[in-house]
């Protein structure tokens, strides 16, 4: 059909001895049933039900590897989506696994390329970047070690199914039966991952720990101008937080580096509804649950409340008694 896509690519796996040209069937079999899982499980997790891949393979021995040429169709199931771009191409799909590799970004953003950079360590922080939607930064507990990899890869580096099929591809490279994998295609280069790579990239495959959740990376503090109402009148000088209306709802601004407080002495005290017209620092807050700081830098404009005319109250007339007035 004109809406599959077809993408091939090659592994080979590199035999340590020279001349030992074989390789336990129960070894390859499972390791080449592990591509078909993964591919179909990323397939999966980025394109839900919009398309569906079959993973073909078809072998060439050389001499002291293993060469094995995979072909995988995906197929569509709603034209629509082909037309509009609506899913994950088959071609990017394998280069966020990291099967296919254009350049070094290619590496380092892919899943192979992250597991083997994890090295089995825990992760402490994930961040997406405010000016590159879809780009998180992820931050190794216990150091500044960080890397910025697309979202799509962190989440396909959580899918359990993903992780399984992994380290059942590398299966014959854990036991010295191999000593290095090769991925890569006709018209790009090979990626290689050697026993040491293997052994960081299972690692990080066994992680127990929970499935992170990217947060957006907190925003910097900002200068803003805005109005504020009193909504707790403050009588007291010394307090360093006046607590306010802005936009509907209520805050605490610090005034300290102001003349808010010395004013409102100096005309009687601090009303309900006072308007303020004012240049703040807002600093979001630093957890989801927290609060923003704010701080008031300058008073652009004062409106001061419309206050309630006392009114003498008349004394009531006194009354006989009987209940007649008294004259």
């Amino acid at each position: 059909m004109a809406d599959d896509e077809w993408q091939a690519f090659q592994v080979q796996y590199v035999g340590e001895n020279p001349d030992d040209h074989t390789m336990d069937v129960e070894e390859l079999g499972p390791a080449l049933i592990a591509f078909g899982k993964m591919i179909r499980a990323a397939n999966d997790e980025l394109n839900q039900d919009k398309a569906r891949v079959r993973v073909l393979v078809a072998s060439d021995f050389e001499h002291r590897c293993f060469h094995i040429n995979f072909e995988v169709v995906q197929i569509l199931k709603d034209i629509t989506d082909f037309l509009q771009s609506n899913h994950v191409e088959l071609a990017e799909l394998l280069k966020r696994l990291g099967i296919i590799v254009t350049g070094t970004a290619g590496i380092v953003g892919s899943v192979f390329g992250y597991l083997k950079w994890k090295r089995g360590r825990k992760i402490d922080k994930v961040a997406e970047i405010k000016d590159s939607p879809g780009t998180l930064v992820l931050k190794i507990e216990g150091d500044n070690n960080t890397i910025q990899i697309s979202k799509d890869v962190f989440q396909l580096a959580q899918n359990r199914e993903v992780l399984d099929a992994v380290e059942e591809a590398l299966a014959p490279l854990q036991n010295g039966r191999g000593k290095t994998i090769k991925f890569g295609t006709d018209e790009v280069r090979m990626v290689e991952y050697r026993q040491r790579d293997v052994e960081d990239i299972i690692a990080s495959c066994e992680d127990g720990g929970p499935i992170l959740v990217a947060e957006e990376e907190p925003q910097k503090t900002r200068t803003v101008t805005g109005t504020l109402w009193s909504y707790g009148p403050v009588f007291d000088t010394k307090a360093q937080n006046w607590r306010f209306l802005y936009r509907n709802k209520p805050i605490y601004a610090d005034v300290r580096g102001t003349s808010i407080a010395r004013d409102a002495i100096a005309r009687g005290g601090s009303f309900l509804n006072d308007r303020y017209r004012v240049r703040m620092e807002v600093t979001p807050p630093t957890t989801r649950d927290g609060t923003a700081h704010y701080k008031i830098i300058e008073v652009l404009e004062f409106t001061q409340a419309e206050q309630q005319i006392a009114m003498e109250l008349k004394k009531p007339r006194g009354k006989r008694r009987g209940g007649s007035a008294q004259r």
